[in-house]
């Protein structure tokens, strides 16, 4: 008989911890991270560690994106959840930072830890749901989530990462506190070469009009880079100083690139001052 678990990646954590993964391989200048291989890495593991087959019902990842902040283009931060969600069949749960509503937003605000949290006690709270509640993260702020979880039944699993060159990436009190986990730890870090994602080139040919290109891209639909730029390209007004310009930005603001720049200076000065 199989258990069940659920995984809870907070996505800001891991996002901060990636530098970790690329130098335990000694690579500073970072890797892509094969995202479908870590619920594979936790299953393995918890099947080891219990000597039974283990079910990963979901893996839910909690995650932030700025909208509405001038010189920021968040589309190829969308287009990265979108992956999760399409490719690694991840369910994203993503909160739009709106900086026209709150201009002094951050994309590491508590909202993450609040979303995982309420998320893993709902389905906590669900019979059957899972048996094993899955941790992909380091604040100690969990702690008391881990508690409650536990009281209820359910067993703990922690993915942290290892504390090396004076990073310490997983509270020490999230790894010692007793009575918070059932399971050793696992540390990603220490699965680095199989989390490293390797792309093939290959030869394809392009949906829309029959190119053939070199490419990794290994997506269904494979678009040439001249249709993917001409696609994006229109002709926009700026949303301060009405100045056209063409542009792939494809949101519904729309700010020139000298109104962009005038702001980074702005906001250079500011900070200096």
């Amino acid at each position: 008989m199989s258990v069940k678990t659920m995984i809870f990646v907070d996505g800001s954590w891991l996002y901060h911890s990636r530098q970790a993964l690329f130098e335990s391989l000694g690579e500073e200048s970072g890797f892509e991270i094969d995202y479908k291989q870590i619920p594979d890495i936790i299953a393995r593991s918890i099947a080891d560690s219990l000597d039974t087959e283990v079910d990963v019902v979901r893996t839910n990842y909690f995650g932030t994106i700025p909208v509405n902040k001038q010189g920021y283009n968040p589309a190829k931060q969308r287009s990265f959840y979108d992956f999760l969600s399409q490719q690694c069949a991840y369910d994203t749960e993503i909160l739009e930072l709106d900086f026209r509503r709150e201009p002094h937003a951050r994309p590491d605000d508590k909202w993450v830890n609040v979303a995982l949290a309420s998320s893993m006690l709902y389905y906590a709270s669900i019979p059957g749901a899972y048996d094993i509640a899955t941790l992909v993260g380091g604040d100690a702020d969990y702690i008391p989530l881990l508690k409650r979880v536990r009281s209820v039944g359910k067993r703990v699993q922690i993915v942290g990462m290892n504390n090396i060159d004076g990073k310490f990436l997983t509270s020490a009190m999230l790894l010692t506190t007793a009575g918070i986990q059932d399971l050793p730890p696992i540390f990603l870090d220490e699965h680095a070469q199989q989390i490293r994602l390797v792309r093939e080139e290959q030869t394809r040919v392009c949906k829309n009009c029959g190119r053939e290109e070199v490419t990794t891209w290994a997506g269904p639909d494979f678009f040439c880079s001249n249709c993917r730029n001409e696609h994006r390209k229109q002709v926009r007004v700026c949303d301060t100083c009405g100045r056209e310009e063409e542009t792939t930005w494809d949101k519904p603001y729309f700010y020139c690139s000298e109104c962009r720049s005038k702001h980074r200076e702005e906001s250079a000065a500011a900070a200096r001052s």
